[in-house]
């Protein structure tokens, strides 16, 4: 048996183990996803699409993802993420398609996913499906041919060699901007309200949002805010740019689960989570926590290469430890494929593996329905429970009389669960298969792993 296989019939074991009845149980809710609206702000998944790659095997269009959007919305999706839809750059291109990150026109549409009219149809029926359309905004470096180098020339720094345009360390196809540059700014500005105005996006995802500084974003957002409120979220984790934005990266978070892919180290993994939990930074804000997403997929592999057969239980944790869960093209469905965003690669919907699928059906809805596992103010509280397996990694998230316990094998092999000192009191509701249980000190079976839900 190979890799792939070995993994998929651990993971089915471990779902079974967890509660679920079979591959297509939906006994875990009285309603559909399509039919669950979040309680709160503070209770939305976000969905990443690079648009070239969701649909039409690698030429994607507009028209593709909202052909898509019911089974979004199914899956339990509120915010739809699209990477950069304008005209990528051709000077200095890197592969294929180039990086849709060099920016030749803020103010166009790569014509490869249609018209402006075809942008419009895609936000409207997402809106209609009482989802949300963010746009990924480059405000740090555009394309070599960007329509701003021929006549402003002088929006672009000078480096210490006294170049100018020059490239950033490591972005051979872009050049750096000035954001001391007053006209510059205004033009920045015009762009994003553009989009807001004409277009009615719902919020920005903005790119390397740390290399730029705060000072831009305070002007950009009073302004871009004047014509309707948007949600704002940085690529970063810098905390002081937390007085602009509502959401940055949870990097630390990433970094933790890279650290574990490594070392097996659940102990840290614990340790790291239980700090980043109570960061004060994020008391009334959130962060955006993932497992994978474009960068990685392209550049360090998928979540298999990097965390074996451990995907499963690290997607629930994703879901329940904090903040704002992103779940990225083709994550949803088990795919073994990385998507490198500058090449032709489409991403194989076919064909989709049921245990993921159902098991992010139940996520989406476990974190857009219960007030635990909300963020920012009303962030549920942390609370760890030791374990007698080094493996296990047993948690509550509680707000109220809301609780999730979550407890997570991240060990490859069976393991009896038990507590080591307090045990969760109280009947508990298993959320895979909807019984009832009263945790003793017997403890509670896990597969190699495997991973259990249960709610009160």
């Amino acid at each position: 048996m190979n890799a792939i296989k070995w993994f998929m019939a651990a993971a089915a074991a471990a779902l079974a183990l967890g509660g679920c009845k079979n591959d297509d149980d939906n006994t875990w809710s009285d309603l559909p996803n399509s039919q669950v609206q979040p309680i709160t702000a503070g209770n939305r998944v976000i969905y990443e699409a690079n648009v070239y790659s969701y649909s039409n095997g690698g030429r994607g269009t507009f028209k593709g993802i909202e052909k898509d959007l019911p089974r979004l919305k199914e899956l339990g999706v509120d915010i739809l993420w699209l990477m950069p839809i304008h005209p990528i750059g051709e000077e200095n291109r890197q592969g294929t398609l180039g990086s849709p990150y060099g920016v030749r026109d803020y103010k166009a549409i790569n014509p490869d996913f249609g018209t402006e009219d075809d942008f419009k149809s895609l936000i409207a029926a997402v809106h209609a499906q009482g989802m949300e359309l963010w746009m990924d905004w480059v405000a740090n470096h555009t394309a070599w041919d960007h329509v701003w180098v021929k006549d402003h020339i002088d929006y672009y720094a000078t480096n210490d060699q006294g170049e100018r345009p020059y490239s950033p360390p490591g972005w051979n196809d872009a050049i750096q901007l000035d954001h001391s540059n007053p006209e510059m700014r205004a033009a920045m500005i015009d762009a994003m309200q553009y989009w807001v105005r004409e277009f009615d996006i719902d919020g920005f995802r903005c790119d390397a949002a740390d290399y730029v500084p705060l000072d831009f974003w305070r002007e950009v957002r009073r302004q871009v805010d004047a014509v309707r409120k948007v949600t704002w979220l940085a690529e970063g984790s810098d905390p002081d740019y937390m007085e602009v934005f509502d959401y940055n990266y949870a990097w630390e978070f990433a970094d933790a689960l890279k650290s574990f892919g490594q070392t097996n180290d659940v102990p840290a993994l614990v340790e790291a989570c239980k700090t980043l939990h109570k960061d004060p930074v994020y008391r009334d804000k959130g962060r955006m926590v993932y497992l994978t997403n474009h960068d990685l997929s392209a550049f360090e592999g998928t979540e298999f290469t990097r965390f074996g057969s451990n995907v499963l239980p690290l997607a629930v944790l994703t879901f329940t430890i904090f903040d704002m869960p992103l779940i990225y093209s083709g994550q949803e469905i088990g795919m073994d494929k990385s998507l490198v965003f500058s090449e032709v690669c489409p991403v194989e919907w076919d064909p989709a593996n049921k245990i993921f699928i159902n098991l992010f059906k139940k996520l989406t809805q476990l974190k857009r329905t219960n007030p635990a596992l909300e963020d920012g103010t009303n962030r549920g509280s942390l609370k760890i429970y030791p374990t007698t397996n080094e493996n296990v990694f047993a948690y509550s998230r509680v707000r109220g009389d809301h609780e999730v316990l979550v407890i997570l094998n991240l060990g490859n092999y069976a393991v009896q669960c038990r507590f080591e000192g307090e045990i969760p009191s109280g009947t508990f509701k298993n959320y895979l298969n909807n019984t009832y249980e009263q945790l003793t000190e017997r403890g509670i079976p896990l597969r190699e792993n495997g991973y259990a839900i249960y709610v009160r």
